[in-house]
């Protein structure tokens, strides 16, 4: 019975695990698992949307019609270590 809780236990903490969640519905061929992230404000990541589509924190612009619908209405961004786009997803009534 001991070891039918520590399972049901261990189960239950690998379930709870939100760490890879957003990466669940990132597309494969924009995010290889790594890089892609959410943008939050906290560190300072805002976005501007600009009548021509989105000014990043750190200037970069992305355009309106390259933007693609965010599933859980925030803003995330995929990128390689140089910095350059790879995907941009932005919530409903932004694009």
């Amino acid at each position: 019975m001991r070891s039918l809780i520590f399972s049901a236990a261990f189960v239950a903490c690998l379930l709870s695990d939100t760490s890879g969640e957003a990466h669940d519905w990132y597309p494969l061929w924009c995010c290889s698992e790594q890089d892609c992230h959410e943008l939050l404000d906290e560190r300072g990541e805002t976005v501007l949307e600009v009548p021509y589509g989105f000014k990043l924190w750190d200037g970069r612009l992305i355009k309106r019609e390259t933007a693609q619908l965010s599933p859980d209405a925030k803003f995330h961004l995929c990128e390689r270590k140089d910095k350059s786009i790879i995907c941009f997803f932005a919530p409903p009534g932004a694009t």
